[in-house]
């Protein structure tokens, strides 16, 4: 397995801004008490979140100069 994409300064910034919108999240998993909870939780604007992040990442890597 190729792991050198992940040294891509690109990929680095979608991973990084998609990590950075699910620790969001996850002082939220951290108070639940039961599945019941991770059921009704709004998993669609979860995802949402975690989607922007990656695209703010993938901008941010690759710099504000290249995308204007």
């Amino acid at each position: 397995m190729d792991l050198s994409l992940l040294s891509h300064p690109l990929v680095q910034g979608v991973v990084t801004g998609i990590l950075s919108a699910a620790s969001v999240d996850f002082v939220a998993f951290r108070s639940w008490k039961s599945f019941s909870e991770a059921y009704a939780y709004d998993w669609p604007i979860a995802f949402w979140r975690w989607s922007q992040g990656a695209v703010v990442g993938f901008v941010a890597a690759a710099g504000l100069g290249w995308v204007s």
